[in-house]
């Protein structure tokens, strides 16, 4: 697998590419253990417990995406460090952000019941389908400080451009999880809960291998350097305060679209428990299509952070360029993708007639979701890598009041179709307000030569 372009080298579309293809291949197995999930129930239980894992994956996704913060703001001074050549700052990076995401992890777990309680006063839904929920939530969360110590050291890894050690983790965490998923539920009989303990199983062992795969790049870049574990270094005024403001502030834009999705979730739940199981398969699509297209993002965090850090106003620019002319491609590609497989996919998630119908009568909803997604997250990718998240803060707060005040406006007089026709309005708001704020980095950059 390839590894970074060197500040002084060109970029080209060759080079950014080749970051970008383990990037998208360790996205797109991501949502696996949620596919793999809702295969193993879908086929052997009921349609009940299908509504209840898709209930379940939408709560639980709060805390696994409501916590992005740890992946994004480390990618982002990671990538800086990097293109600055501080290599001991690029450890410390590491050192600070795997045991904060572990810490985390630990604090959740600890208030399941309280959050859980919270959370389904939130939901409507039945009490069968909230019980199946729980149950799979409280097996996912003995996973989750895994999970967000992982999602922190890929965040490490996007930064430093070394994606393929990314895609080791996560090729090792399916392996695991396509194992144990299978046994516990067929052979076992354990259902919904059966499949989140081997997910959560599977997190950890993730994460096992993740850290062993940073040591050993750790000790390609020379070993250890002095200073980078010690107190005052990890404790550092000024660094901690830049990593306490960027997260804050990606925090706040995160549960911003943590609300939007959450949001979107609740709505189909109130739509009845048959477009409740087919939207949880379309979603499926969804988060399976954003995350390889987010490869290119996760690339343009890399480059345009490093080219920030290093001072290279041309390099940066290029970067923009060319990571989003690869999403925009990738995106018309993924459209055509999801129309043309789609309906052999969801006559494997589902034998139920009901949910193969209603999800075929919304695919080409589902199909608009990346030509009119990409943009947001190339925007985000950028605004990551040159850490301007005091921006990407109100932006978010902005996009979302978009969405809520459209869905309010659509929904009631077109049903099923309004929701979805809001729901693809939201990425367009993320672009747009983004985009607002682009010229604040082109005037930073107007002083690097």
């Amino acid at each position: 697998m390839a590894d970074a372009v060197p500040i002084h080298q060109p970029l080209t579309r060759r080079a950014v590419f080749a970051q970008s293809w383990p990037i998208m291949l360790a996205n797109a197995l991501a949502p696996v253990v949620g596919i793999v999930d809702t295969l193993v129930i879908g086929r052997y239980t009921s349609t009940t417990a299908l509504a209840g894992i898709g209930l379940g994956a939408v709560i639980y996704g709060i805390a696994y995406w409501g916590f992005g913060f740890l992946r994004m703001s480390t990618a982002g001074l990671a990538a800086q460090s990097d293109g600055a050549n501080d290599q001991i700052e690029v450890q410390a990076h590491l050192f600070r952000a795997v045991p904060l995401g572990f810490f985390i992890g630990l604090l959740v777990f600890a208030l399941q019941t309280i959050l859980l309680a919270v959370a389904f006063k939130v939901f409507t839904a039945s009490p069968t389908i909230e019980d199946s929920a729980a149950s799979y939530i409280r097996a996912r969360l003995w996973g989750l400080p895994a999970t967000l110590g992982s999602i922190a050291l890929m965040g490490w890894f996007v930064g430093i451009s070394r994606a393929g050690r990314a895609l080791s983790m996560q090729i090792v965490l399916n392996i695991v999880n396509i194992i144990l998923s299978p046994l516990f539920v067929i052979a076992l009989g354990w259902g919904l809960y059966g499949v989140g303990i081997a997910s959560a199983i599977a997190e950890w062992v993730g994460l096992a291998a993740g850290l062993s795969l940073a040591w050993a790049e750790i000790k390609k870049r020379g070993g250890l350097r002095d200073g980078a574990l010690s107190r005052k270094r990890l404790l550092d005024v000024s660094a901690l305060k830049k990593l306490g403001i960027s997260n804050s502030n990606i925090f706040i834009r995160t549960m911003t679209l943590t609300v939007g999705f959450t949001f979107f979730g609740n709505a189909a739940a109130s739509e009845g428990e048959v477009f409740l199981a087919s939207n949880h398969i379309l979603m499926q699509f969804i988060t399976m299509i954003a995350l390889v297209l987010d490869a290119f993002a996760h690339t343009a965090e890399a480059v345009t952070g490093a080219a920030f850090g290093a001072k290279n106003k041309a390099r940066f620019d290029r970067a923009v360029r060319l990571t989003t002319e690869f999403s925009a491609a990738f995106a018309v590609l993924s459209a055509l993708l999801i129309m043309g497989l789609g309906p052999y996919v969801i006559a494997v998630l589902t034998k139920d007639p009901a949910v193969v119908d209603t999800a075929m009568t919304y695919l080409p909803y589902c199909a608009l979701v990346p030509v009119l997604g990409f943009a947001a997250y190339q925007m985000d990718g950028i605004f990551i890598g040159t850490t301007q998240t005091r921006a990407m803060r109100n932006a978010g707060i902005m996009a979302v009041l978009i969405y809520l005040g459209v869905h309010h406006i659509l929904q009631p007089r077109f049903g099923p179709h309004g929701l979805w026709t809001a729901f693809l309005i939201y990425y367009v708001a993320r672009a747009l307000t983004l985009g607002l704020y682009y010229p604040t980095i082109t005037r930073q950059m107007k002083s690097i030569k």
